[in-house]
């Protein structure tokens, strides 16, 4: 004859038993929590499996992504992000992002008359380029550069600043291709602006240098 605790204990293995068998059979999600992904810049070819358009591009795309740790990311699964779920992210992302631009340094890079023509950013982050999502990022570094400034994230870990103004940016093609072609996450080689506080792709870096 079984005793109440034992029947509790049985029953309660019983009940977990079910809820397993629901996730894993019939894939219904567990619950997640918002901080545990993320929304950034992917190309295309990855067929990341919940991503939105980017205006301007049909290249690079934005995609959601599970945060393993501090520098892995696993691509997010349909069944795990509601539209709700995933407005829930991007708010979240946004947060992250503005930590994430407090603590980054960028490397000032000048012509040889010392005037300053680009800006370079890097972070061991994988969710770097979630920065490019920020409304007011174009104005960041408007004392270096002047405002509505454009970008280039050629991989997860490096965004380029440009002034909009004054520079060519096709001088560095070269340097951007580079870093797109030799890193393991590239995302895009085209040129990025924040128009109406809305990333954008405002043309190609040119690969005939």
């Amino acid at each position: 004859m079984l005793n109440r605790s034992t029947r509790g204990t049985i029953n309660c293995k019983f009940n977990r038993r079910i809820v397993l068998f629901l996730v894993v059979v019939a894939g219904v999600p567990l619950s997640t929590s918002a901080s545990q992904f993320c929304v950034i810049l992917d190309p295309y070819f990855y067929r990341s499996p919940v991503s939105t358009t980017l205006e301007g591009t049909t290249k690079t795309v934005l995609a959601y992504y599970r945060m393993v740790d501090s520098e892995t990311l696993s691509p997010a699964k349909p069944q795990e992000l509601t539209e709700e779920a995933q407005a829930a992210v991007e708010r979240e992302t946004f947060e992250h992002a503005r930590r994430l631009l407090e603590v980054i340094r960028p490397e000032i890079i000048r012509d040889s008359n010392g005037v300053i023509i680009a800006l370079r950013v890097e972070s061991s982050d994988p969710t770097l380029s979630a920065i490019l999502l920020l409304p007011d990022l174009g104005n960041r570094y408007a004392i270096l550069l002047g405002p509505d400034c454009f970008f280039a994230a050629p991989n997860r870990r490096t965004i380029l600043f440009f002034p909009r103004l004054a520079t060519n940016i096709q001088t560095f093609a070269p340097l951007v291709h580079s870093l797109y072609h030799n890193d393991p996450w590239p995302i895009s080689t085209e040129v990025f602006e924040i128009v109406n506080g809305k990333l954008r792709a405002n043309g190609q870096f040119n690969d005939d240098f």
